[in-house]
C-alpha cells in the first residue's frame, strides 16, 4: 500500500468516530467501496506483515534460532524448475526471504514438495499470492 492509500485510509478511519452518523457512514462506505475496488479484502489490508504461527510470540523471539532458520532457507536447494509461474517465483523469493518464521519455511517447503510432484494446485497459488502481498514480496 502507497503512502497516499495509507492516508486515505486513515482520514476515512478517523472519520468513522465522527459525530454525525451520517459523516460516519459515509466515511465506512468509502473505505468499503476502497477496499472493495483495490481488490483486496479486509483479511488482506489488516493482516500482519509476518503473522505469527499460533506457537510463536514475540516474546518466544529467539534471534539465533531465526538466524538458523535463515540459514536452513539458503540450504532449500536449488531455484524451483517447473512450470515458470509467477506462483513458482513467488514461492522461491518466500524460501528465500531473512526472518521467515520456521513454521512458515516449512509450510513453504511442504508448498514445493508438492510442487514438484504434481504441479502448484489452485488453493496453494492463491495462498502464495495472497502471502507475497501481506509480507510485500515481488
Amino acid at each position: 500500500m502507497n503512502e497516499s492509500e495509507r492516508l486515505y485510509l486513515l482520514e476515512r478511519l478517523e472519520r468513522l468516530g465522527a459525530e454525525d452518523d451520517a459523516e460516519a457512514l459515509q466515511a465506512a462506505r468509502e473505505l468499503a467501496a476502497r477496499v472493495s475496488d483495490g481488490g483486496l479484502d479486509w483479511d488482506e489490508l489488516i493482516a500482519p506483515e509476518d503473522p505469527p504461527d499460533e506457537d510463536f510470540a514475540a516474546d518466544d523471539y529467539d534471534a539465533e534460532e531465526a538466524d538458523e532458520a535463515d540459514e536452513e532457507g539458503a540450504k532449500d536447494g536449488p531455484p524451483l524448475e517447473g512450470d515458470g509461474s509467477d506462483e513458482m517465483q513467488l514461492l522461491q523469493r518466500l524460501l528465500e526471504r531473512k526472518g521467515t518464521s520456521r513454521a512458515l519455511r516449512e509450510e513453504l517447503q511442504e508448498i514445493r514438495r508438492d510442487a514438484a510432484e504434481d504441479g502448484l494446485s489452485d488453493m496453494d497459488r492463491r495462498y502464495l499470492q495472497a502471502l507475497a502481498r501481506r509480507l510485500s514480496v515481488r
